[in-house]
Protein backbone atom coordinates (compact mmCIF):
# COMPACT_ATOMS: atom_id res chain seq x y z
CA UNK A 1 0.00 0.00 0.00
CA UNK A 2 1.22 3.30 -1.13
CA UNK A 3 1.10 6.05 1.51
CA UNK A 4 0.22 9.50 0.09
CA UNK A 5 1.03 12.47 1.53
CA UNK A 6 -1.38 15.17 2.03
CA UNK A 7 -0.46 18.45 0.97
CA UNK A 8 0.26 20.90 4.63
CA UNK A 9 -2.14 23.59 4.83
CA UNK A 10 -1.15 26.89 3.70
CA UNK A 11 1.84 28.65 5.39
CA UNK A 12 3.25 25.23 6.83
CA UNK A 13 6.95 25.30 6.61
CA UNK A 14 7.74 22.67 4.33
CA UNK A 15 10.77 20.55 4.42
CA UNK A 16 12.59 19.31 1.70
CA UNK A 17 13.54 15.30 2.06
CA UNK A 18 9.49 14.39 1.87
CA UNK A 19 9.44 11.96 -1.26
CA UNK A 20 11.12 14.41 -2.71
CA UNK A 21 7.96 16.17 -4.24
CA UNK A 22 8.18 19.87 -4.39
CA UNK A 23 5.31 21.99 -2.84
CA UNK A 24 2.19 22.80 -4.90
CA UNK A 25 3.27 26.73 -4.70
CA UNK A 26 5.80 28.53 -3.18
CA UNK A 27 5.62 28.59 1.12
CA UNK A 28 3.74 31.43 2.70
CA UNK A 29 6.09 32.88 5.63
CA UNK A 30 3.71 32.80 9.00
CA UNK A 31 5.92 35.69 10.35
CA UNK A 32 4.07 39.47 10.61
CA UNK A 33 6.10 42.56 10.39
CA UNK A 34 5.67 43.94 13.86
CA UNK A 35 6.05 47.50 13.65
CA UNK A 36 4.22 50.23 16.31
CA UNK A 37 1.85 51.65 13.66
CA UNK A 38 0.43 47.85 13.17
CA UNK A 39 0.27 47.45 16.77
CA UNK A 40 0.84 43.64 15.73
CA UNK A 41 -2.49 43.36 13.99
CA UNK A 42 -2.47 39.84 12.34
CA UNK A 43 -0.87 38.38 15.38
CA UNK A 44 -2.80 37.76 18.31
CA UNK A 45 -0.02 37.30 20.33
CA UNK A 46 1.87 40.12 19.89
CA UNK A 47 1.27 43.63 21.28
CA UNK A 48 3.18 46.67 20.62
CA UNK A 49 3.17 49.20 23.38
CA UNK A 50 5.56 51.73 23.61
CA UNK A 51 8.45 52.09 26.30
CA UNK A 52 7.58 53.78 29.40
CA UNK A 53 8.30 56.82 30.54
CA UNK A 54 9.18 55.47 34.33
CA UNK A 55 12.79 55.70 34.97
CA UNK A 56 15.29 52.70 34.96
CA UNK A 57 16.28 50.50 37.58
CA UNK A 58 19.62 52.21 37.85
CA UNK A 59 18.33 56.14 38.19
CA UNK A 60 15.53 55.07 40.64
CA UNK A 61 18.20 53.30 42.65
CA UNK A 62 20.18 56.15 42.55
CA UNK A 63 17.32 58.43 43.26
CA UNK A 64 17.05 56.39 46.27
CA UNK A 65 20.33 56.12 47.38
CA UNK A 66 21.09 59.83 46.91
CA UNK A 67 17.88 60.28 49.51
CA UNK A 68 18.73 57.70 52.32
CA UNK A 69 22.03 59.51 52.01
CA UNK A 70 20.57 62.67 52.61
CA UNK A 71 19.15 61.30 55.45
CA UNK A 72 22.26 60.05 56.52
CA UNK A 73 23.97 63.24 56.40
CA UNK A 74 21.55 65.29 58.40
CA UNK A 75 21.50 62.51 61.20
CA UNK A 76 25.37 62.74 61.36
CA UNK A 77 24.92 66.53 61.79
CA UNK A 78 22.46 66.31 64.25
CA UNK A 79 24.40 63.56 66.42
CA UNK A 80 27.42 65.33 66.29
CA UNK A 81 25.74 69.06 67.37
CA UNK A 82 24.34 66.62 70.51
CA UNK A 83 27.68 65.37 70.71
CA UNK A 84 29.03 69.02 70.80
CA UNK A 85 26.62 70.68 73.37
CA UNK A 86 27.08 67.77 75.75
CA UNK A 87 30.91 68.23 75.66
CA UNK A 88 30.38 72.09 76.37
CA UNK A 89 27.79 71.52 79.18
CA UNK A 90 30.31 69.07 80.80
CA UNK A 91 33.16 70.97 80.20
CA UNK A 92 31.58 74.75 81.92
CA UNK A 93 29.95 72.71 85.30
CA UNK A 94 31.26 73.15 88.13
CA UNK A 95 32.05 69.57 88.04
CA UNK A 96 32.20 67.46 85.13
CA UNK A 97 30.98 64.24 87.19
CA UNK A 98 27.83 66.13 88.82
CA UNK A 99 26.78 67.58 85.75
CA UNK A 100 27.05 64.00 83.94
CA UNK A 101 25.34 62.73 86.96
CA UNK A 102 22.71 65.69 86.33
CA UNK A 103 22.11 65.15 82.93
CA UNK A 104 21.14 61.27 83.25
CA UNK A 105 18.99 62.26 86.19
CA UNK A 106 17.09 64.70 83.86
CA UNK A 107 17.10 62.28 81.11
CA UNK A 108 15.74 59.72 83.65
CA UNK A 109 13.22 62.17 84.51
CA UNK A 110 11.36 63.36 80.99
CA UNK A 111 11.66 59.66 79.62
CA UNK A 112 9.53 58.95 82.90
CA UNK A 113 7.47 61.61 82.67
CA UNK A 114 6.85 60.88 79.22
CA UNK A 115 8.57 63.61 77.47
CA UNK A 116 9.65 67.59 77.91
CA UNK A 117 5.80 69.09 77.47
CA UNK A 118 4.22 66.73 80.77
CA UNK A 119 7.63 68.10 82.34
CA UNK A 120 6.89 71.33 81.75
CA UNK A 121 3.22 71.48 82.20
CA UNK A 122 3.73 69.65 85.57
CA UNK A 123 5.78 72.33 86.80
CA UNK A 124 4.88 75.57 85.36
CA UNK A 125 1.09 74.81 84.58
CA UNK A 126 -0.33 75.51 81.37
CA UNK A 127 -1.23 78.83 79.66
CA UNK A 128 -4.43 78.46 77.37
CA UNK A 129 -3.38 78.18 73.78
CA UNK A 130 0.52 77.64 75.15
CA UNK A 131 2.53 74.89 73.30
CA UNK A 132 6.09 74.53 74.07
CA UNK A 133 8.20 75.16 71.19
CA UNK A 134 12.00 74.29 72.66
CA UNK A 135 14.11 72.71 75.86
CA UNK A 136 17.45 73.51 76.09
CA UNK A 137 19.82 72.10 79.11
CA UNK A 138 21.71 74.93 80.19
CA UNK A 139 23.21 76.65 83.73
CA UNK A 140 21.35 79.70 85.35
CA UNK A 141 23.36 81.90 87.12
CA UNK A 142 22.55 83.18 90.54
CA UNK A 143 24.28 84.91 93.38
CA UNK A 144 25.37 81.73 95.28
CA UNK A 145 26.73 80.10 91.87
CA UNK A 146 24.73 78.23 88.53
CA UNK A 147 22.04 76.36 88.55
CA UNK A 148 21.86 73.36 86.24
CA UNK A 149 18.44 73.18 84.70
CA UNK A 150 16.10 73.28 81.34
CA UNK A 151 15.39 76.30 79.88
CA UNK A 152 11.65 75.82 78.51
CA UNK A 153 10.32 78.26 75.84
CA UNK A 154 6.72 78.17 74.78
CA UNK A 155 4.64 80.31 72.90
CA UNK A 156 3.88 82.53 75.61
CA UNK A 157 6.79 82.44 78.01
CA UNK A 158 10.54 81.34 78.80
CA UNK A 159 10.66 79.38 82.03
CA UNK A 160 13.60 77.62 83.81
CA UNK A 161 13.39 74.99 86.47
CA UNK A 162 16.57 73.46 88.32
CA UNK A 163 17.28 69.65 87.79
CA UNK A 164 17.87 68.76 91.55
CA UNK A 165 16.31 70.65 94.52
CA UNK A 166 18.00 73.03 95.92
CA UNK A 167 18.20 74.09 99.74
CA UNK A 168 16.46 76.78 100.95
CA UNK A 169 16.71 78.82 104.40
CA UNK A 170 13.68 80.67 104.71
CA UNK A 171 14.71 83.98 106.32
CA UNK A 172 14.49 84.39 110.25
CA UNK A 173 11.67 85.86 111.95
CA UNK A 174 13.92 86.25 115.48
CA UNK A 175 17.12 88.64 116.05
CA UNK A 176 19.42 88.70 113.77
CA UNK A 177 22.57 86.75 114.49
CA UNK A 178 19.86 83.68 116.31
CA UNK A 179 19.95 80.63 114.75
CA UNK A 180 17.43 79.69 111.99
CA UNK A 181 13.89 78.57 113.18
CA UNK A 182 13.49 76.13 110.61
CA UNK A 183 15.68 73.35 108.67
CA UNK A 184 16.47 74.17 105.38
CA UNK A 185 13.96 73.56 102.62
CA UNK A 186 14.40 71.73 99.35
CA UNK A 187 12.97 73.42 96.55
CA UNK A 188 13.15 73.08 92.87
CA UNK A 189 14.75 76.78 91.24
CA UNK A 190 12.17 78.25 89.05
CA UNK A 191 12.53 81.39 87.12
CA UNK A 192 9.27 82.03 84.00
CA UNK A 193 8.06 85.18 82.35
CA UNK A 194 4.50 85.89 82.22
CA UNK A 195 2.91 86.74 79.43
Amino acid sequence: MATSWAAPPPGYPYAQGQGGAQPPHPPQSTAVSVTPASNGVGNPYVIVTPASASPSTCQSLRKALERYGRKLEDGTRKAADTTGNIWHHLRTAPNMADAAVARLAQGTKVYAEGGHDRVFTQAFGVVPGEQLRKAYACYLSTSSGPVIGTLYISTARLAFCSDSPISYHAPAAAAAGAAPAHPPEAIYYKATTFP
